[in-house]
């Protein structure tokens, strides 16, 4: 698997995490009992840690890591490696608060940070980060890739990339 393939996976993955706390978020008030509710919001705050944490990772520029920065350095994409450097670059400074929060608030628990219950919103910064990451893939691939979520046969397909958009469950045409 090329390092494009393995970053485009992960990008799947981000916009399932994504999409799954919108709808947990949707299903909060229809918790059938105090614990189901505790446990959404549980839930809801460990998608939210993972999706920085993704996000993060994408970001990191040490050498060897899964990352934008090696897939610039040991990447083959058929676009233009000026257009390709131009959409990392936008990537990484869009990733740039998220890796802060990453570290304030998730891996080194700056002071005065505290874990809590409440539902929280997903950071913008990481939906914008999120966007960007798959303008970059499209770039490195020069097409429009289609991220879809289906979980059996029965199911609707779902547009991942236009319910990121959205905010709200898409099907797939």
């Amino acid at each position: 698997m090329k390092i494009l393939d393995e970053i485009q996976a992960e990008a799947w993955h981000i916009l399932i995490s994504i999409y799954t706390h919108q709808r947990l978020m949707e299903a909060l008030p229809k918790s059938a009992t105090r614990y189901d509710l505790a446990n959404q919001l549980v839930a809801l705050n460990a998608l939210g840690e993972i999706l920085v944490i993704r996000i993060a990772r994408l970001a990191d520029k040490r050498k060897e890591a899964r990352s934008v920065s090696l897939l610039l350095k040991r990447g083959t994409f058929s676009a233009s490696k000026a257009s390709v450097k131009s959409a990392a670059e936008k990537f990484l400074s869009l990733a740039e608060p998220v890796v802060k929060i990453r570290h304030e608030q998730i891996a080194h628990m700056k002071p005065g940070i505290l874990s809590s219950l409440e539902p929280q919103d997903l950071p913008v910064e990481a939906l914008r980060a999120t966007e960007s990451l798959i303008e970059l893939i499209d770039t490195a691939r020069e097409k429009r890739i289609s991220y879809t979520y289906k979980v059996g046969s029965m199911e609707l397909i779902i547009d991942l990339r236009a319910s990121l958009v959205a905010g709200a469950m898409v099907a797939a045409q």
